[in-house]
């Protein structure tokens, strides 16, 4: 991917982010690609119905990640469009890794709430870095559980403490503990269908249970500046669903890699185009 980059967010965008850890852009997905990733999204759950409610890792790159997820052609294309990568390098740079993809899918009535956490906390890269967008596949509202942040949650650089909860009721393992939350600063993230929030690792964020009538979905793609080491072998949680961070293949999609270490040919089942 060539190096030339469009500026696609605004100062105040790029300022919001760094302020707040957080920025809901102006970006739109592209009306094709955002009908292109409805219909995957549908496929993906219809041919992996056990991992409905569950974190559904890396429909990128098929067979990758502890599931083995099952998905269709499509899914790279958007996570590795120059659109996504051009925020990114706003953000954090000119060389940029994406280390992994997944799909939150939470059916209408029953689908289960994501505890207060931080991404850091489960992520084996040394120095910590990086920022996630989450696209909008269907819309996301308070009744159907959006996503909720913590405005400057990230700027300590802490992971904070977390427990290790097995709750049928909870969408993640992972939890922040409750004095490390002020809910009375929470934002909610509403999102029409195609709008994208961009976040830091260490932004504490959740989500509400989905008690409506209507599914939410979210696509997320994961992003690391090539400065870090993302360490395969310092991961944690191997054996719970939705983590597998161990199994995650790595793409350069811009740049060098500035640290050295990183293993890209690790953990692709497929040749990487």
């Amino acid at each position: 991917m060539s190096d030339s980059r469009v500026e696609i967010l605004s100062a105040a965008e790029v300022a919001a982010y760094h302020r707040d850890g957080f920025v809901v852009p102006q970006y739109r997905l592209p009306a094709d690609r955002l009908a292109a990733l409805q219909r995957l999204t549908r496929h993906l759950v219809a041919d992996n119905p056990t991992l409905c409610d569950r974190h559904m890792v890396g429909p990128h790159i098929p067979g990758s990640g502890a599931e083995g997820l099952r998905a269709r052609p499509g899914w790279r294309e958007i996570a590795t469009h120059r659109d996504m990568v051009d925020m990114i390098a706003q953000l954090m740079g000119p060389d940029i890794i994406l280390w992994g993809s997944g799909v939150f899918h939470k059916r209408a009535v029953t689908g289960k709430a994501t505890p207060w956490h931080r991404d850091s906390e489960h992520t084996p890269m040394v120095p910590a870095a990086g920022t996630s967008i989450w696209i909008s596949v269907f819309e996301s509202t308070v009744e159907n559980g959006c996503l909720r942040f913590l405005p400057g949650s990230h700027a300590a650089r802490e992971s904070g403490t977390h427990d290790v909860v097995d709750s049928p009721e909870l969408f993640l393992y992972t939890r922040l503990v409750d004095d490390e939350v002020d809910e009375s600063t929470a934002v909610d993230i509403e999102l029409a269908p195609g709008q994208v929030v961009l976040f830091d690792l260490y932004a504490a964020h959740s989500a509400a249970p989905n008690s409506s009538g209507r599914v939410r979905a979210g696509y997320t793609l994961r992003f690391m500046p090539s400065t870090s080491h993302y360490d395969h072998d310092r991961a944690v949680h191997r054996g719970f669903k939705g983590y597998g961070h161990d199994t995650r293949p790595l793409l350069l999609l811009r740049g060098v890699d500035r640290c050295g270490q990183n293993d890209f040919q690790r953990n692709h089942p497929e040749p990487v185009a």
